[in-house]
């Protein structure tokens, strides 16, 4: 309460604090929009005002007292602001990665058991639905949620205040590793989701193999219209299968709390 009458009546502490938060907000703000475990992106944007102000107040608080935030003066702000949003998104999308990677093999699983054939077909029609890569983004989201993986998100993101602080510079040599970094974890994302739509790639190789062999020996067989259906139950059968190997896959669970951080140390190294 004392702070806070102290910050009311000190026009400097006032500024300083207003700062403090704006950087705050900058950075947390890409977190709160990207990271599928919010679902921030369809919900109203009074929802989504709430949680990000709740969030700031909160790591605010954190970053006005326990931190050396260094003092950003105002013509400089709008700058600092532009880092801390870029720092943000860093952490956003190397805490997001390991979701999306299981949305992309569940959409190549869909590719190749015609269930994204619209898509295929006519890419510009607009028509982007894959129904085993919502299931593999939800799957991995619900089970994040119940291991309590976002407060240990969050707790990294604290973390990250005190490696990288607020409105600090950074040397210049230090964001092509971070860059390096994000592309290295970009690669590891897409290989997971290549191993894991794997298992399914084999089945439909062998089905195909399986429906050429039918083809060839009774041509007055209509393969294409049969063939549709066995690919679906192919494809949705052994993606199932799968999934609980991603499930028993600690590593993805883990890499949205150690991922952000490994990339962005380089912007806290001298």
């Amino acid at each position: 309460m004392v702070e806070w009458i102290r910050l009311l009546v000190d026009d400097e502490a006032l500024a300083r604090a207003l700062s403090d938060y704006a950087l705050v907000a900058a950075r947390l703000g890409p977190l709160t929009l990207i990271a599928p475990w919010w679902a921030l992106r369809a919900s109203p944007v009074l929802v989504r005002a709430t949680v990000t102000l709740a969030l700031t107040v909160a790591f605010g608080a954190v970053a006005g007292g326990a931190l050396p935030v260094p003092s950003v003066p105002t013509t400089g702000l709008p700058l600092a602001c532009l880092r801390e949003s870029i720092v943000g998104t860093v952490f956003a999308v190397a805490a997001s990665m390991p979701f999306w990677s299981l949305g992309w093999a569940g959409r190549l699983v869909d590719t190749w058991r015609g269930a994204s054939l619209a898509e295929v077909l006519t890419p510009d029609g607009g028509e982007r639905t894959s129904p085993l890569g919502d299931l593999y983004l939800m799957l991995g989201v619900v089970l994040f949620l119940a291991w309590g993986g976002h407060v240990l998100v969050l707790d990294a993101f604290a973390d990250t205040l005190v490696a990288v602080p607020l409105g600090a510079t950074s040397h210049a040599g230090s964001w092509p590793r971070v860059a390096l970094g994000a592309a290295e974890l970009v690669g590891s994302a897409l290989a997971f989701a290549v191993s894991a739509a794997a298992p399914a790639a084999v089945a439909m190789v062998m089905t195909e193999m399986g429906i050429g062999l039918v083809a060839r020996t009774a041509p007055q067989i209509p393969v294409f219209f049969m063939a549709m259906p066995l690919r679906a139950a192919v494809g949705l059968a052994i993606a199932l299968l799968s999934a609980s190997i991603l499930v028993g896959e600690g590593v993805v669970w883990r890499a949205p709390v150690h991922a952000p951080v490994r990339v962005l140390s380089p912007l806290g190294s001298p």
